[in-house]
């Protein structure tokens, strides 16, 4: 056990304090991570827990502490916790002390103070050990981070914790992905009823259960389950990373199937394997691998990156449009990828296969099928597919437009997206037809 680790644990003794499962994921990770990206539903004891640790760091000498929110009302909702514990319960000595400027200094030199982010111009020059953005989904949060609050992380080395319910597909969920794969950062999802003491019976807490029934499933998924939705517009809504995203590595003892989206700009390509599991041998898909996201990639480097992967491919599927001649090599893409490779691509060019509409459909029956049933499994180390299927989108509606059918074409999600759906579609044929292999 660290020394920090000791001193929070009999700070949290001192104040009678017994955090509940995802609030000792914020404690721990601050422990060693610089960075934390918490979204959790309502109810959760997001502010007992951020005041928690901004106590932990104020009661040691010559630490300085920020809670910034939205607005000041919304600041002094953490403040106040510390204030009432460290001011009004335990009585600490202070130099200065203010619940309506939000702003205690400690006789040992720590300070701790409520900042709004409607007054940025309040949050510059001081150099703060720990910042706490609270409902980080409810303001300008990259203009804030970037501009305003990090550079006070930088010559103390501070952390920062980013936590909210989160709103839709923003700058903060843009900082919960990040945190997924950057060096000292870390993220999390946690529901509501991780936290027993207002949730005793779990999910299955009355309060709960009436809110599923009364709440539609995006509000519901979002509020209290922390789960990051999009209200309307969402491609596939069934998807979800707590469901579909898990321990699901490269098996030696299956076959792997390759599905590919070229485009040199930023060529998609999704590894899966399959298998029959349960007792009605249902069909289940599991992604081990990708190389997504990677811009300007030539073919000829993209074939490189695939073979050192060194899987035992068994067939590659890919967009019919990927036999089309280039002018610049005499060739389609596909062409040249089964020239260096050595792997023919596989198309289905029936009128279903080609279908965005009726490809959408066919991936949805693996994500949720009609029963329930989750067939699409995805291994935690593909991030990437993970963040295209939930960004994945239809164009807003705009009053007196035609209603639009197809998904936006970004240039970024939908290629990992395409590349899906061409791969399942192949593999797991809409309708029985022969594969068109191309011979060069």
């Amino acid at each position: 056990m660290s020394d920090l680790t000791a001193y929070k644990s009999k700070w949290f003794e001192f104040l009678d304090y017994n955090p509940h499962p995802g609030q000792r994921k914020i404690h721990e990770a601050l422990e060693d991570i610089r960075f934390v990206v918490a979204c959790c539903g309502r109810r959760w004891g997001k502010s007992m827990a951020a005041a928690r640790e901004a106590e932990a760091l104020v009661s040691q000498p010559n630490k300085n502490v920020w809670i910034v929110a939205p607005t000041y009302s919304t600041s002094e909702r953490i403040f106040r916790i510390v204030y009432d514990d460290l001011i009004i319960k335990h009585n600490l000595p202070t130099l200065r002390k203010s619940l309506n400027d939000q702003y205690i200094e400690f006789e040992w030199g720590s300070t701790i103070e409520g900042k709004s982010a409607e007054h940025p111009e309040s949050c510059i020059g001081a150099g703060n050990h720990l910042v706490v953005i609270d409902e980080a989904s409810k303001m300008n949060l990259k203009k804030m981070f970037e501009m305003y609050l990090r550079p006070t992380l930088s010559d103390t080395k501070g952390k920062c914790l980013m936590i909210s319910t989160p709103e839709g597909y923003d700058a903060f969920y843009e900082y919960f992905l990040y945190a997924k794969r950057a060096e000292q950062w870390e993220s999390f999802n946690s529901p509501s009823w991780e936290n027993h003491h207002s949730f005793p019976l779990g999910e299955d807490d009355p309060d709960l259960l009436e809110a599923k029934q009364t709440l539609t499933r995006e509000v519901y998924d979002q509020e209290f389950k922390g789960e990051f939705t999009a209200l309307s517009g969402r491609v596939y809504n069934d998807f979800s990373r707590q469901s579909h995203v898990g321990d699901h590595p490269y098996n030696p003892m299956l076959p792997v199937y390759l599905s590919l989206d070229f485009g040199y700009r930023m060529p998609a390509c999704v590894f899966f394997q399959t298998a029959k599991i349960g007792n009605r041998g249902d069909d289940h898909v599991f992604i081990i691998d990708e190389i997504l996201h990677e811009k300007n990639l030539k073919i000829s480097k993209l074939c490189e990156a695939i073979q050192a992967k060194q899987y035992r491919i068994a067939r590659v599927f890919g967009d019919p449009a990927g036999y089309q001649m280039q002018s610049s090599v005499g060739m389609g893409e596909a062409d040249l990828f089964r020239q260096i490779t050595g792997w023919p691509v596989i198309s289905r060019r029936d009128k279903y296969s080609r279908s965005v509409q009726s490809g959408i459909s066919h991936v949805r029956q693996f994500i949720m099928s009609a029963d329930g049933k989750m067939r699409l499994h995805i291994d935690h180390k593909c991030t990437g597919i993970v963040e295209d299927l939930e960004s994945y989108r239809y164009p807003e509606h705009k009053e007196g437009s035609n209603l639009k059918n197809e998904p936006l074409k970004d240039g970024y999600h939908d290629h990992g997206c395409d590349s899906l759906r061409y791969g399942l579609c192949g593999r797991y044929p809409i309708r029985k037809q022969k594969y068109r292999v191309e011979q060069l």
